[in-house]
């Protein structure tokens, strides 16, 4: 997709004016080229099977970096990225080009809320954003994550079979209940998307049970102590 120096699309903008303020709600003008699951209700991602072996740059460090043999993610609290990747995603998209990387934004689903509304925005969005970029040409790395029992009935839907599939494992020390409850997610995953190799945002731990291959990578504290 073109783009101009300010990242907005040329084709939408080309566009009569009453035609985008209809289609500028929620990006849906930038919808078109995406595929969806089969119940419609979430963009699907393109498995990705390249490389791993680049460095991580996360969102909020950008600026210092110039992308060559780099990927950029979101293993971040939500505020750091959310208004910038959804509400200005055209800029974004252009700001980030110059990375070779990129991974899916890692919004957070969260545990025993009255509704699932949240959750599943949550999931909606992460995978639009990533469909988005694939359409752009971007080498896209997909992120699963989950919440409470109920999410599994969703949380993994718009994921590709058979791709390199990245996960957080910030906060999984907390207690041994969320170990257990973050290594049930990781075999979950397992079992829906078969994915090739798991990149884990987070300090190395033993997964019990898991068959695909683990990546681990420093996650800002570990880069940090070993700078001291």
């Amino acid at each position: 997709m073109e783009h101009t120096l300010t990242g907005k699309s040329r084709k939408f903008a080309t566009l009569p004016t009453k035609q985008r303020r209809k289609m500028i709600h929620e990006n849906i003008h930038l919808i078109e080229g995406m595929t969806f699951t089969t119940d419609l209700h979430y963009p699907q991602l393109a498995p990705y099977t390249g490389s791993t072996d680049f460095m991580n740059v996360s969102f909020v460090e950008r600026k210092k970096h110039d992308g060559r043999n780099e990927a950029v993610h979101f293993f971040l609290d939500d505020y750091r990225f959310r208004h910038a990747v959804w509400c200005n995603l055209e800029y974004t998209t252009y700001s980030i080009s110059k990375f070779d990387y990129v991974y899916t934004p890692d919004l957070s689903l969260w545990r025993d809320l009255p509704t699932d509304f949240y959750n599943r925005e949550n999931i909606y969005r992460t995978r639009f954003i990533g469909a988005y970029w694939q359409n752009c040409g971007y080498n896209v790395i997909p992120t699963a994550s989950w919440g409470d029992l109920a999410s599994f009935s969703y949380c993994f839907d718009g994921l590709p079979m058979y791709s390199v599939i990245a996960v957080s494992g910030m906060g999984n020390k907390k207690s041994s209940d969320a170990f257990n409850r973050w290594c049930y997610g990781l075999r979950r995953l397992e079992e829906a998307k078969s994915p090739i190799l798991i990149i884990i945002y987070g300090e190395e731990v033993d997964v019990q049970g898991l068959h695909t291959p683990l990546k681990f990578i420093p996650c800002f504290i570990q880069e940090k102590l070993r700078k001291l």
